[in-house]
């Protein structure tokens, strides 16, 4: 609520969709696969006359998937033996804020840091022929970023954008024993320009 004034009086914005593919740093051996099934949306306000800080939300969605080969599971009331596929579907969305180094005097390139705070929903699922497992967890989620916003021409309201960024989320599955959850991403989309 107190952030609503700052929004209203942002005279220049930007939207964006991204695709973004990701590679897990943690708990490789659930998951380490890269992904190249994301994508991510946003919105930023620029404030200040300079357009050297922006603010505004994230929302992001990425599926991971492992396969993996014949193994025999034994528990109280027998085994099973068969081969599976490890699956996690993230769900991010944060409020982010970024710091612009724009270049040259025609205001088409945009060099930026950022980052983002806010929750990660992860479902971990594993698939055995027809059966699952699934388990899902929330937590805490931190994503710095850096990247380039460059404007098509100088007149123009489509633009590009490409970044890299890290997260790191406290989910944690005791069902899968996976513990936090990290990964490096990068994205690429086009962004529509409000100045």
């Amino acid at each position: 609520m107190l952030l609503c004034p700052l929004f209203a009086d942002a005279q220049e914005n930007y939207f964006y969709i991204n695709w973004n593919g990701n590679v897990p740093l943690s708990n490789k051996e659930y998951v380490d696969n890269t992904s190249g099934r994301g994508i991510k949306i946003g919105y930023r306000a620029f404030f200040g006359r300079n357009r050297r800080f922006s603010a505004g939300a994230d929302l992001n969605w990425a599926q991971y998937d492992q396969y993996k080969p014949k193994e025999t599971f034994e528990n109280e009331s027998g085994a099973i033996t068969t081969d599976y596929f490890n699956y996690i579907y993230s769900y991010g969305l944060t409020a982010s804020s970024q710091y612009y180094f724009p270049l040259g005097e025609k205001e088409r390139f945009f060099p930026y840091v950022g980052l983002g705070l806010g929750v990660n929903r992860n479902e971990y699922t594993v698939y055995y022929n027809i059966y699952a497992d699934s388990d899902k967890a929330f937590g805490f989620l931190a994503r710095p970023e850096a990247g380039i916003l460059v404007r098509i021409g100088e007149r123009r309201r489509m633009g590009i954008m490409a970044a890299v960024h890290y997260d790191f989320s406290t989910n944690k599955s005791d069902t899968f024993d996976y513990k936090n959850f990290s990964t490096v991403g990068f994205q690429l989309g086009i962004m529509m320009l409000q100045w």
